[in-house]
C-alpha cells in the first residue's frame, strides 16, 4: 500500500452541495415551525390576558405549558385523540359513564361543549373554558396542581456542604 494520490475523480463537491440544500431545507422548515410556534404562543398569551381575573397568572403560565404538551403534533389544536389520551391519563371519568374516554365521548362532551362554532378540534381559548369552567372543570384544575406539587417533591435537594473546621 502505498500512499500515492489516486487519479479517480471524488463526487466531494457534490455531495457539498447536496448536504447544504438539505440544511437549507431543514432550516427552512424549522423557521416555518418556529413562526408557526410563536404566532400560537402569541394567541395563548392573549387569551390568557383576556382571562387574568378567572384565574392567577401563574395557574394561566401553568395552563399553556400543559395545553403545549398535550398538543402532540404542534398543530395548536387538540384533536379527540389528544384530548382522550390526556383525559384517560388524568383520571377523569366521563359524564356519560363508563371508567375510560371514548374518541365519541371526547367529541361530544368535550369537543362540542368547548370547542367553537362547530370545530372538530378544541384551541386553548375552549381548553381554558373546560379547566376553568364547571364540575369536570374543578376536577382538573385540582389533578394539574397535585401534578405540579408532585414535579416539584420530585426535584432532588441541594444541601449546603458541611464545614469540616
Amino acid at each position: 500500500p502505498t500512499n500515492q494520490p489516486t487519479n479517480q475523480p471524488t463526487n466531494r463537491p457534490e455531495n457539498l452541495d447536496i448536504m447544504a440544500s438539505k440544511q437549507e431545507i431543514r432550516h427552512q422548515h424549522l423557521n416555518r415551525f418556529g413562526q408557526a410556534r410563536a404566532g400560537l404562543e402569541d394567541e395563548i398569551d392573549k387569551v390568557n390576558e383576556e382571562n387574568s381575573d378567572r384565574a392567577e397568572h401563574s395557574e394561566l403560565l401553568k395552563y399553556k405549558a400543559k395545553y403545549l404538551q398535550i398538543d402532540a403534533d404542534g398543530s395548536g389544536d387538540l384533536d379527540a385523540f389528544e384530548l382522550l389520551a390526556f383525559l384517560n391519563g388524568v383520571g377523569i371519568k366521563p359524564k356519560s359513564g363508563g371508567s375510560v374516554w371514548t374518541e365519541p365521548k371526547v367529541k361530544k362532551e368535550v369537543i362540542e361543549k368547548y370547542g367553537v362554532g362547530g370545530a372538530k378540534t378544541l384551541r386553548y381559548a375552549g381548553f381554558l373554558r373546560m379547566v376553568l369552567g364547571d364540575e369536570m372543570g374543578r376536577v382538573l384544575r385540582l389533578k394539574l396542581k397535585f401534578e405540579s406539587l408532585a414535579a416539584e417533591a420530585a426535584k432532588p435537594k441541594v444541601s449546603e456542604p458541611k464545614k469540616l473546621w
